[in-house]
């Protein structure tokens, strides 16, 4: 049968692996001219380690893991250390978690799709009709399709999404934090620490691909247009104008630098919806079931969902209808599982208040002093 994957990232290029591997017919296109580059390092845990171990890739992902060499220094808002911290303290559900950049495992599960998968990129859909004889699709650069499946793994803003289920306000809750990334140029050193002031947290690490910054700020949902970029920097620039100490100036000209890679930014979000299916139509990954990065569990559940979505559609012979009672059944409890774990990590990440950032710099220490670092 045929299947039409929308997206080219953990999502869509594990349903591109499932898909093919299960012996189906499977184009992916992307609306990027290639794979995406950038963004911070991820988790493969917890469920997800069976999926990548039955794809053949957890060898290789191990191989490529960042190696954590010591805990790093938690800073207050004068520059001054007062912990450190080792996210492992808190986040792995199990030993055999592993961490390891976006770009890395991209490559890791482009490499594991079968050779007559078809990707094109600078293309999006257009236009969705589920009719009676397959999904009719209409694309951004004119061609035409039918498809027996359509995969929505396009991400928090979904246009599968939107062209099949309705608007993103009735399915993506804003979950009180704003995120930004930007690769930091090589022109200086760049110190490893997390620095934390209620409501905001900026940070600076490198996980083996060279030096990023990463800001976590709590703020309610604000109206801006996600793809106009010069306005998302000065929002930055206003978020960290908080700070003036360690390399906060340094680190605002490199979001402010419209020349630099990697750059991110985005609402922490979930997608809650009733339904990851509607007719030929499914959404995997963010678009369906996003945990909110302070989960730690969105690669998890994108290639967990790749795999249960290709595998119960397989078994009942390409109909969704039919399969998707047991599709929701196999992955809902995970999902909502994995969204509370957001709720776990946002008091670690961005205390909102003094005393709670004193608590959390407590448990840090306490920390250290347990596992003797």
């Amino acid at each position: 049968m045929d299947v039409l994957i929308s997206g080219a990232s953990m999502a869509g290029l594990s349903a591109a692996h499932w898909f093919a591997r299960l012996g189906h017919r499977v184009t992916v296109v992307e609306r990027a001219n290639g794979l995406r580059p950038g963004g911070a390092p991820i988790d493969v845990r917890g469920r997800a380690i069976g999926t990548a171990q039955r794809m053949g890739i957890l060898p290789r992902i191990e191989e490529e893991k960042v190696r954590i060499l010591e805990p790093g220094p938690v800073l207050d808002g004068a520059g001054a250390q007062v912990a450190t911290l080792d996210l492992r303290w808190f986040a792995n559900e199990t030993e055999a978690d592993v961490e390891i950049t976006r770009d890395r495992l991209n490559r890791i599960l482009l490499d594991a799709i079968p050779k007559d998968v078809v990707f094109r990129f600078r293309t999006s859909i257009a236009s969705l009709e589920d009719a009676h004889a397959g999904v009719r699709v209409a694309f951004t650069d004119g061609q035409h399709g039918r498809y027996d499946l359509v995969v929505g793994a396009d991400g928090l803003h979904s246009n599968v999404r939107k062209l099949a289920f309705g608007p993103e306000k009735d399915y993506v809750r804003h979950f009180g934090h704003y995120v930004a990334l930007v690769d930091l140029p090589d022109d200086r050193d760049w110190q490893r620490a997390m620095l934390s002031v209620p409501g905001l947290t900026i940070a600076v690490r490198d996980a083996g691909d060279g030096p990023q910054a990463m800001m976590l700020v709590a703020s309610p949902e604000l109206a801006y247009d996600y793809r106009d970029l010069d306005a998302q920097r000065r929002m930055i620039d206003r978020f960290l104008s908080r700070v003036d100490a360690w390399q906060v100036p340094a680190l605002r000209a490199a979001f402010r630098d419209p020349a630099a890679e990697g750059f991110y930014f985005d609402s922490v979000s979930q997608t809650h919806m009733p339904s990851w299916t509607r007719g030929r139509v499914a959404v995997i990954g963010d678009a369906g079931h996003c945990a909110a990065l302070l989960s730690g569990m969105g690669t998890t559940l994108a290639m967990v969902a790749a795999e249960t979505l290709a595998t119960t559609w397989s078994e009942h012979e390409g109909d969704l209808a039919a399969a998707s009672p047991t599709y929701h059944q196999r992955l809902r409890p995970y999902v909502e599982q994995c969204q509370a774990f957001a709720h776990q990590g946002a008091p670690i990440m961005v205390p909102a208040t003094q005393q709670a950032l004193d608590e959390r710099n407590a448990s840090f220490r306490a920390c250290a002093a347990t596992f003797g670092t």
